[in-house]
């Protein structure tokens, strides 16, 4: 399932250059442990943006809604797997319309190649530039994140524009699930807490404990 492509992936790529101009959303990702949520919003926007339609609205609502549902109301967050099995069978709505977005299917969990976390089974381990390709082929990954302490919403110097991940000297701060949408020659690009977010390979290798990859069904 979900064999990883041989095509060789382009020079520095963010599939968000193609898309008009947006806002990114914060989804209360600073007030609730929704990231799970959060990440799946930013994703579902990018599967089904079809080059000529606006932009599918997705609103704080909708996140917080799903992500009660998904906890039963607790506080504790969610497990991406969990969380991406229940996005493919259930599906999830978006405003008004009735619809269930659902995925047509998931990969498991790939490690990350050389990482701190690594796996058992060496054809889910991902070196660098397969990562970049299937980031390519599959408009983006979903990744498992320990953060370092210093990293943290409530510290605006630590992510956003201006502020590389790039430590790998620990993993003693928050779980943490984000959406991977391009790479460079410095490393990968993500969404996360309302911004555009820069981090290196080390990073991903010091603090990446699992990539996930969707692809998208009929009403995705």
């Amino acid at each position: 399932m979900f064999p990883l492509p041989g095509l060789i992936p382009p020079p520095p790529y963010n599939f968000d250059d193609a898309l008009p101009p947006t806002t990114l959303e914060m989804y209360r990702n600073d007030q609730l442990d929704d990231c799970v949520i959060a990440a799946r919003a930013h994703h579902t926007i990018r599967l089904v943006w079809d080059g000529v339609r606006p932009l599918l609205d997705i609103s704080d609502d909708d996140v917080v809604r799903e992500y009660n549902k998904e906890t039963g109301g607790g506080i504790d967050g969610l497990n991406l797997n969990d969380s991406l099995d229940q996005w493919r069978n259930e599906g999830w709505t978006i405003g008004n319309d009735p619809t269930m977005r659902k995925i047509k299917n998931h990969s498991d969990s790939y490690s990350i190649e050389g990482g701190a976390f690594p796996g058992t089974d060496p054809t889910m381990t991902l070196h660098q530039q397969q990562l970049q390709a299937r980031i390519f082929s599959s408009i983006g990954a979903q990744v498992n994140l320990i953060l370092p302490e210093g990293v943290r919403v409530n510290n605006r110097n630590s992510f956003g524009p201006g502020h590389p991940w790039q430590d790998t000297s620990d993993s003693d701060g928050d779980h943490h699930v984000m959406l991977l949408t391009g790479y460079s020659v410095e490393g990968f690009l993500g969404i996360t807490w309302a911004q555009r977010q820069q981090m290196t390979w080390g990073f991903l290798q010091a603090h990446c404990w699992g990539v996930f990859f969707v692809e998208k069904g009929q009403t995705t």
